[in-house]
């Protein structure tokens, strides 16, 4: 069995499942208390499906891009959780995890974060060639910087996209596919599903080497002077 846990931004995640079936999940919008909501969310997913820790696989993890300490604490989590059970950990793209449910249907996927400061991370995914791949690699943008690499009909979707979605459409019309989607929109199947995929390949990452995919740094300031 596989543990997921997406604590990329407020709205985390946990979900249990078998050869990426899903078993029980949890979603939820976090009061910026992902250090004291994770563990408990895991025990009773864990109690739920009847189940214990040590029945785990392998953890499954949203690496990002996200935000910096909710980032940090499903990280640190799943890797304390890796070295007690002695299990992989398999870290898994923020970005992949929304673009995933839309696979198939024929056209790039452009998945969106608001990051805030009037800024967004954005990438592209395709499954072109019956290959499903990143073509464009995670970035911040500006909206108008985004719509400007765009030269043909995209498919616009992630958590970013109720803040940002009329203004794509805005400037570039047709070529902006933006299906209706509901908060959550990172489906803890589609990262059980990711993640048992690269599970399966045997092609394992070293667990104290995994950190947390940034765009920018973690906003703080120096010290003052008495």
């Amino acid at each position: 069995m596989e543990l997921s846990i997406d604590t990329s931004t407020r709205y985390a995640s946990v979900c249990l499942s078998d050869e990426a079936n899903v078993l029980c999940q949890y979603s939820w919008f976090s009061q910026q208390n992902h250090s004291r909501e994770l563990l408990p969310y895991i025990i009773n997913l864990l109690d739920s499906a009847g189940t214990s820790k040590e029945d785990l696989d392998c953890i499954i993890v949203a690496a990002g891009p996200g935000s910096f300490s909710a980032l940090r604490v499903g990280l640190s989590t799943a890797k304390g959780l890796c070295a007690s059970l002695g299990v992989p950990l398999i870290p898994v793209n923020t970005m992949e995890i929304e673009a995933h449910r839309f696979q198939g249907l024929g056209l790039p996927i452009c998945p969106v974060l608001d990051i805030g400061r009037g800024e967004i991370a954005a990438s592209i995914y395709s499954d072109s060639d019956q290959t499903w791949h990143c073509i464009v690699k995670e970035n911040i943008y500006t909206t108008t910087e985004l719509c400007s690499t765009i030269t043909s009909q995209t498919i616009f979707c992630g958590e970013g996209i109720k803040n940002v979605g009329e203004s794509i459409k805005d400037e570039l019309g047709a070529l902006a596919i933006i299906p209706e989607q509901n908060l959550p929109t990172r489906l803890p199947a589609s990262m059980a599903a990711i993640g048992y995929k690269i599970f399966s390949t045997g092609v394992l990452s070293n667990v104290s080497t995994i950190e947390p995919i940034y765009l920018r740094r973690p906003s703080i300031t120096k010290p003052r002077l008495s």
